[in-house]
């Protein structure tokens, strides 16, 4: 057994006061009687006049002693420790995504209760134990480190808020394995409500995730058909009980519809709005019952009705490439083996205009538009290099290339470039590139030094997610690379035609202007509608949603099941510590009423 706290010895002082308030006397008074029967008593007492006298057994006293002892033993919390051996070092790791808010009674959140049980581990904790404080969901935050100060730690974890942020213990996790280097000692403690495994690493798993009634609205989309606005909305229902209620449909703010579900226990279903009036730009559904976690109750789209993406093709034949291109549903592809038709039909309004083996007059290249250029001169735009025979290329790491570089392939002929600086490579040919694609001149402009049938890489499954890529980067000619996204994701934001920056205006209409390239938004930790203002009155919009996966429910169990042979997993309901403070409580009310019961008797 332990004590929380030693300074309620000092209480211990109050029993040589309470055995000095027995030992006083009173000032004796004179008194008429009758008798002089008590003189016999008066003669015991016969020097009543002094303040002391000899100190006689009684019931009371000992029962006011006993309450000062029980008292002193109350505020001393005794407890014993359910936590692994003793350690010199100790990491927090405390669970603040989305699902932890979720409430679990008298209006206090899976957080609430985790931030109770670490500051109360923290006080059984010795003073020469050092403890780290760490915040995790999908971003990993060190509030302390290594502090000896239980009042600095006890603040750190009161600092840490809720978020609507998807995520786990993974990366702090991560962080504690590097931590673990060299420190055998170190124990783990983690306060989450999701599987969690710690590996190699020692120590508690606090597990959260009870049983509670929540319903998500896991997304909302829309189309136009036919001139009006169908919308469809998902909704689970995450409990244990049948659930029939209402989903509100709003568009830019107003009341559009109300439709009506029901859902047994772990069921889905599809909410559809049809042929709705509705020209506006933002539209977001809403649950109307309470549960137990308020940030999925609610979801965001924005309703666009604007056209794929226009592009036109110079080639003289390549099959690969504009099967690769038609492979975009948000692209229609134009296709024409004539120079002179190319800049005409240029100028009537494409999105990107790519140019396959065949040099151009730079009068004839066009002036607006986007440009790829494959194995042919780039005009004024940037300088080639002198061909290379038969030799190996590389699918470079890069936003073009995501999940298929480090992946080499050889080619007959290639003229490479010395990649410019507004540019980032894609394919690397030695100290040269190959492939490039990057913001010149107010717009986007790509490259590819070699013929696509001089080369196997068509045949690879890498060659149309390539192609895709750069479609979709360069054929978009809006600054929005996509309408929805998640709280906390970042997103990447075209650079624009002019000079100017664009704008980002927040759902409650703070206005914060992007000044550096390149254009990144990561402030995405609010739910909602955002506006992007390019100037000119062109305004773009994209929706935040609280990622729904943080809706889900998992059983102890699983929690217990992945936490690792090294861990020790406690259910959110045991404290860290059994605390005797209550049943001493209640063993003091006893006392205090037999006191009372003594005292009326006598």
């Amino acid at each position: 057994m332990r004590f929380m706290h030693l300074w309620p010895l000092f209480l211990l002082l109050l029993i040589p006061a309470v055995i000095i308030m027995y030992l006083l006397k009173q000032k004796a008074v004179a008194h008429s009687v009758p008798s002089l029967f008590l003189w016999n008593e008066m003669y015991r007492n016969k020097e009543s006049d002094t303040p002391w006298e000899k100190l006689k057994k009684n019931k009371l006293l000992i029962i006011q002693i006993i309450t000062i002892l029980v008292l002193v033993f109350c505020l001393m919390s005794p407890y014993t420790s359910t936590e692994n051996e003793a350690s010199s070092n100790v990491v927090l790791l405390i669970d603040n995504s989305g699902s932890m808010s979720t409430e679990l009674s008298n209006n206090r959140s899976r957080l609430d209760y985790a931030k109770n049980a670490a500051r109360e581990l923290v006080k059984t904790l010795d003073d020469n134990t050092a403890v780290t404080v760490i915040a995790c969901s999908n971003r990993t935050t060190s509030l302390l480190s290594g502090s000896l100060d239980k009042a600095a730690v006890l603040s750190a974890i009161e600092s840490i808020k809720p978020t609507m942020l998807s995520g786990n213990c993974e990366g702090g996790l991560a962080l504690c394995n590097g931590l673990a280097a060299g420190n055998d000692s170190m124990k783990v403690t983690v306060f989450t409500d999701s599987p969690t495994s710690l590996g190699s690493l020692t120590g508690t798993i606090y597990n959260f995730s009870s049983p509670a009634e929540n319903l998500s609205l896991d997304y909302v989309s829309s189309a136009q058909k036919k001139g009006k606005l169908t919308v469809i909305a998902c909704v689970t229902n995450h409990g244990i009980k049948d659930v029939t209620g209402d989903i509100n449909l709003y568009g830019d703010n107003e009341l559009l519809d109300v439709s009506s579900y029901t859902l047994s226990a772990g069921e889905s279903t599809i909410v559809y709005f049809d042929e709705t009036g509705f020209e506006g730009t933002v539209i977001k559904a809403e649950l109307n019952t309470e549960d137990a976690l308020l940030y999925d109750n609610t979801a965001y789209c924005i309703s666009s009705t604007k056209k794929n993406g226009r592009v036109l093709l110079l080639t003289s034949r390549n099959i690969y490439l504009k099967k690769a291109i038609e492979l975009n549903a948000n692209i229609t592809l134009h296709e024409t083996n004539d120079p002179e038709t190319f800049s005409g039909e240029a100028a009537e309004g494409y999105d990107l205009c790519i140019i396959d083996g065949q040099d151009m007059l730079p009068e004839l290249l066009p002036q607006e538009c986007n440009l790829i250029f494959i194995q042919c001169d780039p005009g004024r735009f940037f300088e080639l290099s002198e061909d290379i025979e038969n030799i190996y290329l590389t699918l470079e790491d890069s936003p073009y290339t995501a999940g298929i570089s480090n992946y080499s392939f050889g080619v007959t002929s290639v003229t490479p470039a010395d990649q410019p600086i507004w540019a980032k490579s894609f394919i690397s040919a030695g100290n040269k590139t190959a492939g490039f694609a990057g913001d010149c001149e107010g717009r986007k402009i790509g490259y590819i030094g070699f013929d696509l049938h001089s080369t196997d890489l068509p045949l690879d499954y890498r060659f149309p997610i390539l192609i895709w890529n750069l479609i979709s980067d360069l054929g978009n000619s809006d600054l929005l690379t996509t309408s929805g996204i998640y709280c906390g994701d970042t997103l990447r934001i075209n650079s624009s035609t002019d000079d100017r920056m664009p704008t980002i205006i927040y759902p409650d209409g703070k206005k914060e202007a992007l000044n550096s390239l390149p254009l990144i938004f990561k402030d995405t930790d609010t739910p909602g509608a955002y506006l992007l203002d390019k100037g000119d009155n062109k305004i773009e919009a994209f929706a935040v949603n609280f990622d729904t996966s943080e809706s889900r429910i998992f059983s102890a169990s699983a929690v217990a099941n992945s936490a690792g042979d090294n861990a020790v997993v406690i259910d959110a309901q045991t404290a860290s510590a059994k605390s005797y403070r209550p049943l001493i409580i209640i063993l003091l009310l006893l006392i205090m009423a037999f006191e009372w019961f003594v005292y009326i008797k006598d």
